[in-house]
């Protein structure tokens, strides 16, 4: 079949692109995105949509750089489009960015592409990838590592980008042109095997040819194939973000037997799903989803790792949490305690102190309010945790650590050395929030009544 009709049928077929569309091309001047342009071109003049080009010019290859932008530009003039250019130094932005020149221009056009297809309104950024680009990118990713997920077809269209192209065979695109004679600029740097995907075309797949000349076919099938495989996944995965994800205060929360209980496949997919909701441009590894594996079935209640990009990911008993909120440091220092109001901004909160006269036989029980025996107590102060700090906790008779306190009420570490602590003289008498201490409680013999109410501030984290 003709190139064209093929392609237009398989817009049409997968509805890629409309009548009245406006259409920007990815053309870098080679074969396959001049061919590109040159068949929407003849399909727009029957489907009648607009057509847009976008060039960037990477800086990498000198003349032959500036070559392939006049090129494009000669195209544009050519055939009447409009034509947007960029000239970025990708050798630059590679090595800020800490990545490969080939994973940085890549970055660098679709931003381009997507950029320009906002401020100018086209709907449809058109690329240029074929079926070859689909195997070497399959082989490649092998090569490199990848798990199930890395291995799916290329979407023939994700948000406004479509890939016209991406069941055609680089041999048909070659026939195309040179059966039209149509002009494009060859890429020095692709027939260099230093560059891995140039290895892969130029080495590994010819090899692969000669045990089955239908290696492609092969290889496309299995990708379908393993494209159905992931869909399943990222539904399963979607399923369960969607019934037990939840929000605090811009941390995410997953319950940490649930997140055991999934496949293990599943569970990589919620994992990187959350990793990139906390930080968006972060690209989760192989290796870090392994370590959160690590925390997840460690037997130790408390387990927390630091992730690239500032993402802290902590277990806290039966919860997992992905935060990239900062650790709040621990205050030192105490602060005196009087009758009446006692705002204690490094602790966050606020202490009324009000005496009462007589024995309070009903006491209101509240988590934010204490009740002493005001003839048992010296000065008071408040401070945070101390490594050996002890008490004796209500209803009990010997002193505990309050670290084993902490424990055996499940009281995160993350929360452990903030929560304030009430003092009379050197005596801990208040895990505020939590307990009184046994020797200052109110008995039968109480006649004069202390009442502590704390209000916790808010604080923008």
């Amino acid at each position: 079949m003709d190139l064209v009709r093929k392609i237009k049928k398989i817009i049409i077929q997968d509805g890629l692109i409309a009548e009245g569309d406006r259409v920007l091309i990815g053309c870098s001047g080679g074969i396959d995105s001049v061919t590109l342009l040159f068949v929407l071109r003849e399909i727009s003049h029957e489907l009648s949509f607009e057509l847009g080009i976008a060039h960037v010019n990477h800086l990498l290859r000198g003349e032959e750089s500036d070559r392939d932008e006049d090129f494009v530009r000669g195209l544009a003039d050519r055939f009447s489009i409009p034509c947007y250019i960029r000239r970025v130094n990708v050798k630059d932005e590679a090595r800020k960015a800490g990545k490969s020149l080939q994973h940085a221009g890549r970055d660098i056009r679709y931003y381009f592409f997507d950029e320009m297809a906002g401020q100018l309104n086209f709907n449809k950024i058109a690329i240029a990838h074929n079926l070859d680009d689909q195997v070497e990118t399959f082989l490649f990713r092998i090569i490199k590592g990848t798990g199930i997920r890395g291995l799916s077809s290329i979407p023939v269209k994700r948000g406004r980008i479509i890939r016209p192209f991406l069941t055609v065979y680089r041999s048909e695109i070659e026939s195309y042109v040179e059966t039209r004679t149509i002009p494009f600029m060859e890429d020095s740097s692709n027939t260099k095997s230093e560059y891995e995907r140039n290895f892969v075309r130029r080495e590994i797949l010819p090899v692969m040819e000669k045990l089955n000349p239908a290696v492609k076919e092969k290889v496309f099938a299995l990708l379908h194939d393993l494209t159905v495989i992931n869909v399943f996944f990222d539904e399963k995965a979607e399923e369960f973000l969607n019934s037990e994800r939840r929000s605090e205060e811009g941390d995410i929360v997953i319950s940490a037997q649930s997140l055991k209980e999934l496949d293990e496949e599943v569970r990589y997919r919620v994992v990187s799903n959350l990793l990139q909701k906390i930080e968006p441009p972060f690209l989760p590894h192989r290796e870090h989803i392994r370590l959160i594996e690590k925390i997840l079935v460690g037997k130790r209640p408390n387990l927390s790792a630091m992730l690239p990009n500032g993402i802290k990911v902590r277990k806290t008993y039966e919860q997992i949490i992905f935060t990239k909120r900062p650790v709040a440091q621990q205050v030192e220092g105490s602060f005196k305690v009087r009758t009446g109001n006692n705002r204690v901004e490094p602790l966050g909160l606020t202490l009324e102190v009000t005496e009462l006269d007589g024995q309070s036989k009903d006491i209101p029980i509240a988590s934010n309010i204490a009740y002493f025996d005001l003839e048992k107590l010296g000065d008071l102060s408040i401070r945070t945790f101390i490594q050996g700090d002890r008490f004796i906790p209500l209803g009990m008779t010997q002193a505990t650590k309050l670290k084993d306190f902490f424990i055996g009420h499940k009281i995160p570490r993350e929360e452990r050395r903030q929560l304030p602590l009430l003092l009379s003289g050197r005596d801990i008498i208040w895990i505020v929030g939590h307990r009184i201490d046994e020797r200052y409680k109110i008995t039968k013999e109480t006649t004069r009544v202390l009442r502590v109410t704390a209000y916790f501030m808010l604080h923008n984290v």
